[in-house]
């Protein structure tokens, strides 16, 4: 079996050897076992279920989390030879999803969203054909989404079970012990075979910088901004600072950056894309709807100029720095007023007691007339918030026929979701303080990320972090020299519809 995976490897793929874990993972995917790899960011986790894909009897499915991270995935899968590949999203027409229905063979590779599949229509076109593979792509946002913000996460394992149980693969590059379990338990994985690797990334140096005032903040970052390598990612709290920050740096001069946010039209979002991997912009400014499965391996640096949530998420983020091995820095600016933010985004994320109750004596006071869709509106409820209140009404049959069942909401019921909400909010509380504490004691950023992981760090890389003695000035690359601006002091760049219509168009483009 070896030597044939190693014949398939090069005939398939044109690689002479497995990166380290990939093997592993493929050969118990190849035994039908149910598989959580646990591997880092750059660590090649597309090959475990590519590989067993030109194998295994039947089509694979693979669940992906952003329309952005599906399209990359899809293009690039296209461009390496892989024609059997097709993707299925909310954006599709119905005519577009039943072209690529009709098109299905048993060896193709169908990328969904988790939205899409809980659409009962899709789920019964896709069992007319047998499932090889059922694969969740960064399944840690079951743990770190699944419960808020996207419970369409919690419901997969009902989507596997309708789909025949398949051996399931979950990959991820960060799970604690408790979002393991999370993540085996929604997704229904029965005797699982666990296979985690390091999170350490001895090429990614981490610098804290505290900063007195939201002011000195914007100061140094305008100092740093000019002189860091590049590529680099700058990560901000809001849609609204992404892009004022992309304006400010446009005015030291550089005139290749660019904003991007969830906001923007999927025209525009995928351009920048492309523009970002093909080296025409040096920094992106981007809320953390940016760079999940981005596969640019010479980004060198990652800024966040906000304070993340938690620690997985802050590995998660620098960890798109670095992927081809070379030193990266990942730089976060802050003050001590910005913990207030992601405190308040956890506070907003449940409904409170009086909120709870409020909201059950509206649903009982319309005694079912009200439907399902209106609510929202009807009570101001954000559209996130009211998702998740609705999956834990349908869990409790509260919900029959797109309409709210008033008699189950009891004071039973009532007393549950909110001990629910209660907990939930504490343990976002609390990832989020952890990661306070790693940033604030001053004590070594890898071993405190490791020891988080559960690891145990046995040496350091000779330049390590701002904790141990390094500043982000020392960072090779790092130009004491601010850049110049543009010679013509103008951007070069072009709006994405003049970028569409040059592509569609080709011979009115310049000589």
């Amino acid at each position: 079996m070896n030597t044939e995976l190693e014949h398939v490897l090069e005939e398939n793929f044109g690689f002479t050897h497995f990166r380290e874990g990939q093997k592993e993972i493929i050969l118990s995917v190849m035994k039908g076992r149910n598989v959580l790899a646990i591997l880092p960011t750059g660590a090649g986790k597309t090959l475990c279920y590519h590989f067993p894909a030109k194998l295994l009897d039947g089509i694979t499915i693979v669940v992906s989390p952003l329309l952005s991270l599906m399209e990359d995935q899809v293009h690039q899968m296209r461009a390496s030879g892989e024609k059997a590949v097709v993707q299925l999203n909310g954006l599709l027409s119905f005519t577009e999803k039943e072209q690529v229905l009709s098109e299905l063979h048993h060896r193709s590779i169908v990328f969904v969203s988790p939205e899409m599949l809980a659409n009962d229509y899709l789920l019964k076109k896709l069992r007319h054909w047998k499932v090889g593979l059922f694969v969740v792509d960064e399944a840690h946002c079951i743990s770190q989404w699944g419960h808020e913000f996207r419970t369409d996460y919690l419901r997969l394992s009902d989507a596997r079970a309708a789909l025949g149980e398949p051996p399931c693969l979950a990959l991820t590059a960060t799970a604690t012990a408790e979002v393991e379990k999370d993540i085996l338990g929604c997704l229904a994985m029965e005797n699982a075979v666990v296979h985690r690797f390091s999170v350490n990334r001895p090429q990614i140096k981490y610098f804290i910088e505290e900063c007195a005032s939201e002011e000195e903040k914007q100061s140094r970052f305008r100092e740093y901004i000019t002189q860091v390598a590049s590529p680099a990612i700058v990560y901000t709290g809001t849609r609204n600072d992404a892009v004022q920050l992309s304006n400010e740096i446009r005015e030291t001069g550089i005139s290749s950056t660019a904003y991007y946010h969830g906001g923007l039209a999927k025209e525009e979002r995928l351009l920048i894309q492309r523009q970002f991997l093909h080296d025409e912009l040096r920094v992106i400014c981007a809320t953390t709807a940016f760079g999940m499965g981005i596969n640019k391996p010479d980004i060198r640096t990652v800024v966040h100029m906000h304070l993340p949530s938690s620690i997985e998420q802050y590995v998660q983020e620098v960890g798109r720095a670095g992927r081809d091995g070379k030193e990266s820095a990942a730089l976060l600016l802050y003050t001590k007023a910005d913990r207030y933010r992601p405190l308040s985004f956890i506070e907003q994320e449940f409904l409170t007691e009086k909120e709870l109750s409020a909201l059950f004596r509206v649903l009982k006071g319309s005694g079912g007339t009200v439907a399902i869709k209106d609510i929202p509106a009807m009570l101001q409820l954000d559209e996130t918030v009211w998702r998740m209140v609705m999956y834990y009404l349908e869990k409790a049959a509260a919900v029959k026929a797109g309409r709210i069942a008033a008699e189950r909401l009891n004071e039973e019921l009532l007393a549950t979701l909110h001990e629910h909400f209660t907990k939930r909010r504490r343990q976002k509380q609390s990832l989020f303080l952890q990661l306070e504490r790693l940033f604030t004691e001053n004590s070594c950023i890898r071993s405190g990320i490791l020891a988080y992981f559960g690891e145990n760090q046995h040496t350091s890389p000779a330049f390590c972090c701002s904790a141990c003695g390094f500043r982000f000035t020392d960072m090779p690359g790092f130009d004491p020299h601010p850049r110049p601006a543009d010679e013509s002091g103008k951007s070069n760049e072009i709006t994405w519809q003049e970028e569409l219509q040059h592509m569609l168009l080709p011979h009115k483009r310049g000589r």
